[in-house]
């Protein structure tokens, strides 16, 4: 009975594993709590990290996410990263608002995006 026991729980530590994949926007302290396959970063100078995407381009980030450019005036400085989308400031976590990101020298770098407001500290 005891080794049904250590089976159910190695598959129940399996699936928790695998069922929690991490969301841009989520906390990190490093980049493999956003992913363990390189796809996704964890920005450290944000308020608890910030999972993100690097150079995204129109298209390019998840669901939940926009590209965001931010510096878009000076263009040596610009950087793009899939950001948090949201509709109000319940859809971000504690810290973050949700914000157009022109007060924070961003811009929506997205065609046709299907948020207007991102999560920002």
């Amino acid at each position: 009975m005891s080794r049904l026991v250590l089976v159910l729980a190695a598959l129940a530590l399996v699936g928790s594993a695998v069922g929690c994949k991490p969301e841009v926007g989520d906390s990190c302290n490093v980049s493999t709590d956003c992913s363990i396959t390189g796809d996704r970063l964890c920005d450290t100078s944000m308020p608890d990290g910030y999972c993100t995407i690097y150079n995204c381009d129109p298209g390019s980030c998840p669901s939940e996410a926009v590209c965001v450019e931010f510096h878009p005036t000076a263009e040596r400085f610009a950087r793009r990263f899939c950001v948090r989308g949201c509709d109000k400031a319940s859809d971000c976590r504690g810290g973050y608002v949700c914000v157009d990101p022109k007060e924070r020298d961003g811009r929506i770098h997205e065609g046709a995006p299907d948020f207007s407001t991102v999560c920002l500290p």
